[in-house]
């Protein structure tokens, strides 16, 4: 075992006898804002609270402010939920005076009082972009270091893989999918065998994911992009924009993005070639993700907010 390795080891232990809930490290908590009681709101009533996107409303509340040392201009940059333990994984900011640029924190959206960060403890991980193997109950986080994982116990990071690599984006499908910032293209990692190109040679990819069937939704200096797993297509460009806030796919698989003017769909059409990105909602999340119905939760600011699906389908659009 390297020096590295005895030093996690040393720290485990340490954090084991000291450890003590991290929520009474993060300062008091905001009062959880209650739903609408949703089964009042019938298919033929009219929802005062909700927005419509994709011809389904959605109530709109707000949740709570999440628990972290923010700087002081909050921002939370990437969002997922852990879906066998309901606990929310998102990328912050952290304040100008910490050793660290990037921090990712947590919290249970069944007991917000179950918080904290995920800390390497002496390490300068710079923890960024992540993503989570829903089956593993694994979160893989990129960060200055390679890319290292965590499970939902310990929440102690472990080696994985790409030592000394700067990771900029991670996505998990049936690998762990990554970009590097001395890299072009997009590998994925196979346990035992290494480290494999899969596609986008020669491209500088700034964020990506992959839908339901394969294919990647990609950003570049040139604008927003689908790659078919289907080869005999070419790519398409879905915006000359190049500067969308984030990238995610809902739990079908289905992919969205989002910017300062709304929340954006990509649209699969039976001639892949006309596949298209409509605006869906005027809400401008800083980040968003879906829990395990499938509906909404996004921030602005530090604040947390949901958008939950409704039987009526009168309400205000955009």
């Amino acid at each position: 075992m390297d020096c590295r390795g005895l030093s996690l080891v040393f720290a485990t232990l340490v954090l084991q006898t000291v450890w003590r809930p991290a929520s009474s490290l993060l300062g008091p908590r905001t009062t959880v804002t209650k739903f609408i009681n949703l089964s009042k709101v019938n298919k033929n009533e009219y929802c005062h609270t909700c927005i419509k996107i994709d011809n389904v409303c959605y109530n709109q509340s707000e949740l709570f402010d999440l628990p972290a040392p923010f700087g002081e201009d909050p921002v939370v940059k990437r969002m997922r939920i852990m879906k066998a333990t309901n606990v929310l994984y998102y990328t912050f900011v952290p304040a100008f005076s910490d050793k660290e640029y990037s921090k990712v924190g947590y919290v249970s959206l069944h007991a917000t009082d179950y918080s904290g960060i995920i800390s390497g403890w002496n390490y300068t991980f710079n923890f960024g972009p992540f993503d989570i193997n829903q089956n593993k109950k694994s979160v893989y986080l990129g960060g200055s270091d390679g890319i290292w994982y965590i499970n939902s116990v310990s929440r102690l990071p472990a080696f994985y893989s790409m030592s000394s690599e700067r990771i900029t984006n991670i996505f998990v499908k049936d690998y762990v999918y990554f970009t590097a910032a001395e890299r072009t293209g997009i590998y994925h990692y196979l346990p035992k065998f290494g480290y494999y190109l899969t596609n986008l040679s020669g491209k500088k990819i700034d964020n990506f994911v992959l839908d339901n069937m394969y294919n990647i939704v990609y950003l570049i200096d040139t604008g927003l992009f689908i790659s078919f797993s289907d080869k005999s297509h070419d790519d398409v460009r879905l915006s000359l924009d190049r500067f969308f806030r984030g990238l995610t796919v809902d739990g079908k698989g289905v992919a969205y993005a989002w910017h300062i003017d709304g929340i954006y769909k990509v649209y699969l059409s039976e001639d892949l070639s006309q596949s298209t990105l409509k605006r869906v909602s005027n809400i401008a999340p800083d980040a968003m993700t879906f829990d395990q119905s499938n509906n909404i939760l996004y921030s602005i600011g530090k604040t947390l907010y949901k958008l939950t699906k409704v039987d009526t389908a009168d309400c205000f659009g955009m």
